[in-house]
């Protein structure tokens, strides 16, 4: 048999092409498919946008970019990130990504040395699990606080903290919870991180879905001394298939991720960064459109969750995702199994977010339409009352 590095063959496999195949090929043939699976915005640029110029004619999205991305989409997101953060920063601090999952995997490639420790408040995206394990690092769980929304556990974090520590992943607002982590939490934990050389990275990838209050993680940080913020455009600008993410860092860690981006892709793909040119323009308006049509699918979730009492939902107040938890400790993945063959209904299990997450399911609901929400509610109902 050939021979395969170790860390990859013990990493988790991707879950959603899993889902995703069993609902393509093993559902219900009397009912439309449904899925509540990919995290994805509703709405794409032929939404809202009107392209003056086509990247498609232009030469230069055919050949390479400086290895740190377009000087004008640095610059346009270090502006954004300074209307939030203490202190300034400037394009010479960010390198684009082909996705926010690209910068946090080269964030800990940079970061982590075999054996090291890397402390993730549970329940986690489990791409941020699979990247700790390819490169032969240590997964340290703390389960979040279930009864306050899931919040930090702060006391537990700090007493996992250890000479082997070397980050801490902050993912807020939350993916698959939509937990937004206290203030006062981050500001705790960013000053202990300072003192132990510990670093932070902030996957601020649902920066912009936050609802019914002011909420800005970055506020009481400093400097870029032990903070890496890593993010996307594609939740931003409805962009996920183009591949285009960021990260922020202090320039010798950018100049040092250099060497990792230039030997994996050498830069992020031009024509998406040739796209991205154009729509930043129409920020106001990708954001009004997509975070208007995804908080009023959260509340229809939340008055038609009501009607089914066997699921257990505390709301949280970002990006958009409803973490359930199912009845009588339920295995979720033999539920969401059964919910794609007997009503062509994706969620996706709690397991795959944290081992202590048996009884829980994910739905995102940022990519249905309402009448699909209210369509895929009354499955689930309906297979509760034929199955309890």
């Amino acid at each position: 048999m050939t021979n395969i590095n170790n860390n990859i063959l013990n990493a988790d496999t991707p879950p959603i092409d899993y889902f995703n195949n069993l609902l393509s090929q093993n559902s219900n043939q009397n009912f439309k498919p449904i899925s509540f699976g990919h995290g994805i915005p509703r709405f794409t640029p032929i939404d809202y946008f009107n392209f003056s110029n086509n990247p498609i004619l232009d030469s230069d999205s055919y050949i390479y970019s400086d290895i740190r991305g377009h000087e004008k989409i640095r610059q346009f997101i270090s502006n954004k990130l300074n209307s939030k953060l203490n202190f300034q920063t400037d394009f010479n601090d960010f390198i684009i990504t082909s996705g926010a999952n690209s910068a946090l995997f080269k964030a800990l490639f940079l970061k982590l040395e075999q054996g090291d420790e890397v402390i993730v408040p549970s329940p986690v995206y489990f791409n941020h699990i699979m990247a700790i394990q390819m490169i032969g690092a240590i997964t340290i769980e703390i389960d979040s606080i279930e009864e306050n929304g899931f919040q930090l556990n702060i006391t537990e974090i700090i007493n996992q903290i250890n000479d082997k520590t070397k980050v801490i992943i902050l993912n807020s607002p939350n993916n698959p919870t939509g937990a937004i982590y206290d203030i006062k939490d981050i500001k705790h934990l960013s000053d202990i991180c300072s003192k132990k050389n510990i670093t932070i990275i902030l996957d601020y990838t649902y920066e912009d879905y936050i609802y019914g209050t002011d909420y800005n993680p970055l506020q009481d940080f400093n400097s870029l001394e032990n903070l890496i913020i890593v993010g996307s455009f594609s939740k931003t600008f409805g962009i996920t298939g183009l591949r285009i993410g960021y990260l922020c860092a202090d320039p010798y860690i950018i100049d040092n991720l250099c060497k990792i981006q230039d030997t994996i892709s050498i830069c992020a793909p031009v024509i998406s960064q040739n796209i991205l040119l154009e729509l930043i323009k129409s920020e106001t308006e990708a954001i009004n459109k997509n975070k208007l049509s995804a908080e009023l699918s959260r509340n229809t979730l939340i008055e038609l969750i009501k009607t089914i009492p066997q699921l257990d939902w505390i709301t949280t107040n970002g990006a958009f995702y409803a973490f359930l938890k199912l009845p009588n400790d339920i295995d979720s993945w033999e539920f969401s199994k059964d919910l794609i063959v007997n009503k062509s209904v994706l969620v996706l299990p709690g397991t795959i977010f944290g081992k202590n997450w048996k009884s829980y399911v994910r739905i995102a609901y940022g990519a249905v339409d309402l009448n699909e929400i209210d369509e895929g509610i009354k499955r689930i109902k309906s297979y509760f009352d034929e199955t309890t």
